[in-house]
């Protein structure tokens, strides 16, 4: 039977985005020049917003994320679809925050990989279950400093994730070692790293061709 990450769960007041928390790292990772950029799994559209390219494609299976998202004017083609499964093309960067781990992995990993032009950039973010020692480790910072910044954004009044209202909720994900053993196989030479707040990071560069 698999574990099922574990979190604290904090007083109403004191939630917060935890995404929101490693967007600006995420688009950091980005080329400083980017023609075409593909947002998997886009939520409610911002990350896709921020993300500097000439043209922004971001795609979600939820209809009801996608009229949400593109309420709001921008140069974004926003698309209503299963990403696994739509006609997409190739694009300079792809982005998946918070949306790999509703995929199944391997599968999803590789379609990321796929839509992934040559040279490309691949940037992920995700959710992974809490089930090794070095795991159980990292919640003794994880847990008090979740709370400490729940803390502090309740006393400036940026608390609250108002962007989970209607998003769907993943209690189950990979663990690292199958994330890393996925990777190995179909992204070699991906950059993985743990992170604070029950996330991971990845990073791809997808070969040139010669």
């Amino acid at each position: 039977m698999r574990a099922k990450p574990f979190k604290l769960q904090l007083p109403e007041k004191l939630w917060w985005d935890h995404n929101a928390w490693y967007r600006r790292w995420l688009l950091r990772q980005l080329p400083s020049r980017v023609r075409s950029a593909l947002d998997v799994g886009c939520g409610h559209g911002v990350l896709a917003r921020s993300i500097p390219a000439d043209e922004v494609t971001a795609i979600d299976a939820s209809e009801r994320m996608i009229e949400l998202a593109s309420a709001t004017n921008s140069r974004v083609r926003w698309i209503r679809g299963d990403v696994l499964t739509h006609d997409l093309g190739r694009y300079d960067v792809v982005t998946a925050e918070a949306s790999l781990h509703h995929l199944p992995l391997r599968e999803g990993l590789g379609r990321l990989a796929e839509l992934t032009a040559p040279g490309g950039t691949l940037v992920v973010v995700g959710l992974y279950l809490t089930t090794t020692p070095a795991d159980w480790a990292t919640e003794v910072v994880t847990l008090p400093a979740n709370a400490l910044v729940g803390l502090a954004k309740a006393v400036t009044g940026t608390a609250g994730k108002p962007y989970d209202v209607d998003m769907p909720v993943v209690m189950n994900a990979p663990t690292l070692a199958e994330i890393r053993a996925a990777a190995a196989e179909i992204v070699p030479g991906a950059r993985i790293r743990r992170c604070l707040f029950w996330r991971y990071s990845m990073v791809w560069h997808s070969p040139e061709v010669h």
